[in-house]
């Protein structure tokens, strides 16, 4: 699969680089590419609404590999930087369950996006430089960042999750936590409050006398503040409260009402996350299938 990734990936780079030639190459390259032309903007809300689980899953490969190839004739693009984010992000999720090690891959190619929208801030890249840890730099960040801090984390926290039997993740958890804060910080609404629903699935892991805020009380209370976001309508919420609180504390009875919630949820509710709420309703079913694994 990663071969046959990797091979799309350069087919498609040749096309878009001899395509333009064809038809003017050299004012296009003098110019530049329109990166935030009309015609991006709707391709982008078109894989974000996209309406089945099941075609999303078979197509979002080449969805990926279009808006990365865009990106990297644009590498500067703030914007396209963290739409590649969140596209490796929702690649990643779609195929944890089936294909944990290539799941890894993309959210470390996600994670690496994110980061190179946030080096756009030049006191945040010159911090790394300096090898400060990241948890030290996110006050430079103003709110156009917090787009990418949001996937920028859940890259990373999604990653360390997959690796948790590696006792060396919990080094990095402290910068990842950090990004997800501040963009919470920031604007809290962003993406129906996908990074405070991070934090909620954070703070369900983590024992509340490990002293880090964690603890089934906080978790509890930052889902319930994440659905107040959307009005209940960002379904991915009530997931991460049946995958992370309810399986941390043992509730078999609350596991299954959340994920019923999510499977009678209206993923057109949610214009712009639609995308995002059919991938709940299929990591659902699998985890009602796949049960007896966390309990």
């Amino acid at each position: 699969m990663k071969k046959c990734f990797k091979n799309k990936m350069l087919v498609l780079f040749m096309v878009l680089f001899l395509l333009p030639c064809t038809v003017g190459c050299t004012t296009m390259y003098k110019t530049g590419i329109n990166m935030s032309g009309p015609w991006v903007t709707q391709l982008l809300d078109n894989i974000k609404d996209s309406g089945s689980a099941r075609l999303v899953k078979e197509g979002i490969s080449s969805q990926v590999i279009l808006v990365t190839a865009l990106t990297e004739m644009s590498p500067d693009n703030i914007r396209f930087l963290r739409e590649c984010s969140f596209l490796y992000c929702s690649y990643a999720m779609f195929i944890e369950d089936d294909d944990p090690e290539f799941a890894k891959e993309l959210y470390t190619i996600g994670q690496d996006y994110g980061m190179r929208a946030l080096k756009q801030n030049r006191k945040f890249r010159k911090g790394l430089e300096e090898g400060k840890p990241i948890a030290e730099l996110v006050g430079f960040l103003g709110k156009k960042y917090a787009p990418a801090l949001c996937w920028t984390a859940l890259n990373g926290g999604f990653r360390l999750i997959l690796n948790l039997d590696d006792p060396m993740v919990m080094f990095e958890m402290a910068d990842i936590v950090a990004m997800a804060k501040r963009s919470t910080e920031l604007d809290e609404t962003y993406f129906y409050g996908a990074s405070m629903v991070f934090m909620a699935s954070y703070y369900g892991m983590i024992p509340e006398f490990v002293g880090l805020g964690g603890g089934p009380k906080a978790s509890s209370k930052a889902f319930k503040e994440a659905r107040e976001i959307s009005d209940g309508k960002f379904l991915l919420a009530d997931l991460f409260e049946a995958r992370f609180l309810a399986v941390t504390i043992n509730d078999k009875k609350l596991f299954k009402e959340k994920l019923k919630t999510v499977l009678d949820g209206d993923s057109k509710a949610l214009e712009g996350g639609q995308l995002l709420n059919e991938l709940a309703k299929m990591k659902a079913r699998i985890y009602l299938e796949k049960q007896e694994k966390y309990f």
